[in-house]
């Protein structure tokens, strides 16, 4: 997905609240958004939204000094995440499709996206999200390439919402037992899962579940969203899985993938053809 106009708008409040998220005095937030208006203005915006950015991102890390902004609030949206087990758990337990109100449960859990939205209501969207039609539902696709598949790629995206991937991945893992590969952000990005917030989601619990990361804008190891290694790791396994709109952002070219998102913006809605607040499950560039 190309950038539009408005995200270039986006990103510049996405620093302000980044900033204020670190904690830093108004003089440094006044110096964030300058250096944020000038890399903007210069950057070729005919990118991806999520390549626009990182550079925005790691501006706000090197003007404040402080690595992960928004590390309080991932904590928060793990912990509140984790409290919700039980409940979910029993949900998906007494479902009449089990693996069905997974993915709803996984898909209710992207409103954790603290670079799309300034607050949610979790309680609120899990019970909408829950009984909601998807206004795009590629289930009837997913499911036997699941039932069959010896190895899942997934693509996580935000602290907290992993702990709902991971019921997702719980209830996969039970059923068919594949090789799962859950790929993180190689560092802080906004409030992007890491390494380090999977394992306090608990999902070094799965059986046959590895990570790789995907970088973050300052990691020269890890591979970017560009990357023909990503190509190779797509190809590479049976079943594709995108969470979130920074991945449908990053991968919606690719051909074999599955997106599972909820529609935040106006820029992500009009891309993927839904409304704001729309709840979809879409293979590839159907």
């Amino acid at each position: 997905m190309q950038a539009m106009l408005d995200c270039v708008t986006c990103f510049q409040d996405q620093a302000l609240r980044a900033a204020r998220a670190a904690g830093v005095s108004e003089q440094v937030q006044a110096r964030v958004l300058r250096a944020v208006l000038r890399e903007v203005a210069e950057a070729d915006w005919e990118q991806t939204p999520i390549d626009l950015g990182m550079p925005v991102h790691r501006i706000v890390r090197e003007v404040t000094g402080i690595d992960d902004p928004f590390a309080a609030q991932k904590r928060q949206a793990t912990e509140s995440a984790l409290a919700w087990l039980p409940e979910l758990r029993g949900r998906i337990a007494r479902a009449d499709d089990p693996m069905k109100m997974a993915i709803r449960i996984a898909i209710a859990g992207n409103i954790i996206d603290l670079g799309a939205l300034a607050s949610f209501d979790l309680d609120e969207t899990l019970t909408r999200v829950s009984r909601a039609d998807f206004a795009i539902d590629h289930y009837d696709l997913l499911r036997p390439r699941l039932e069959s598949a010896q190895s899942l790629l997934v693509f996580a995206d935000n602290a907290g919402e992993i702990v709902f991937d991971r019921l997702l991945l719980e209830t996969i893992a039970d059923r068919w037992s594949p090789e799962i590969t859950l790929v993180v952000k190689s560092g802080p990005f906004i409030n992007d899962a890491t390494i380090e917030d999977a394992r306090a989601s608990g999902l070094e619990e799965i059986d046959r579940l590895t990570m790789r990361e995907v970088s973050n804008g300052d990691d020269d190891t890890a591979p970017e969203y560009a990357s023909p290694e990503i190509d190779r790791w797509i190809a590479e396994h049976n079943v594709t899985i995108a969470k979130g709109q920074a991945n449908y952002e990053a991968l919606s070219e690719r051909e074999d993938v599955f997106f599972l998102l909820m529609a935040k913006c106006p820029c992500v809605a009009n891309s993927i053809g839904v409304n704001v607040g729309d709840v979809v499950l879409r293979h590839g560039r159907r």
